[in-house]
């Protein structure tokens, strides 16, 4: 009779709900005519409910699509805005390589090169102020230099033909 089991109650403590006081009920309590009730207990609100899709953090609102503190980027592969379709919408891309933009008709409207430094804009470039060393206008045959002080005109060769400034 060795491998009878004897199975013997497990007693459980009661675990109160998150938030709430813990009391007792006395039993014990009568009235006038020999009734029996419980103690009253306060009343415990519920906790306030916080919704995770409004605010997930102090850096992020989805709900009104705002970023609210700073975020710290991480290296990956490219990164694309928009989605082209042939007239219908543009798109940007960010790589470690530059940044393009296509406009409807999958054109090139602006480049910047990530290696070189290079820029090209298909539209009008407005500024209130430039600063360079050299500009180069048209088709390269017009040179702008402010370092020198000269603004210089060449022929289809590649030769200065007018010369505007130190010589």
């Amino acid at each position: 009779m060795d491998d009878i089991k004897v199975y013997k109650p497990v007693e459980t403590q009661d675990t109160p709900f998150p938030v709430q006081e813990t009391s007792t009920q006395d039993t014990t309590q009568t009235t006038a005519n020999g009734v029996f009730s419980p103690t009253v207990t306060k009343d415990n609100p519920m906790p306030a409910k916080k919704i995770a899709q409004e605010v997930i953090s102090k850096a992020l609102n989805t709900s009104t699509r705002k970023i609210l503190g700073e975020f710290k980027f991480t290296p990956s592969g490219a990164l694309q805005i928009g989605n082209y379709e042939d007239g219908q919408a543009g798109d940007i891309r960010i790589s470690p390589g530059g940044i393009v933009a296509r406009n409807l008709s999958g054109e090139t409207t602006f480049s910047i090169d990530g290696d070189s430094g290079n820029a090209t804009f298909k539209g009008i470039i407005q500024a209130g102020a430039v600063v360079a060393g050299a500009v180069q206008v048209g088709d390269e045959k017009i040179l702008i230099d402010g370092d020198t002080r000269r603004i210089i005109f060449y022929d289809d060769n590649g030769v200065p033909v007018i010369v505007i400034g130190n010589i």
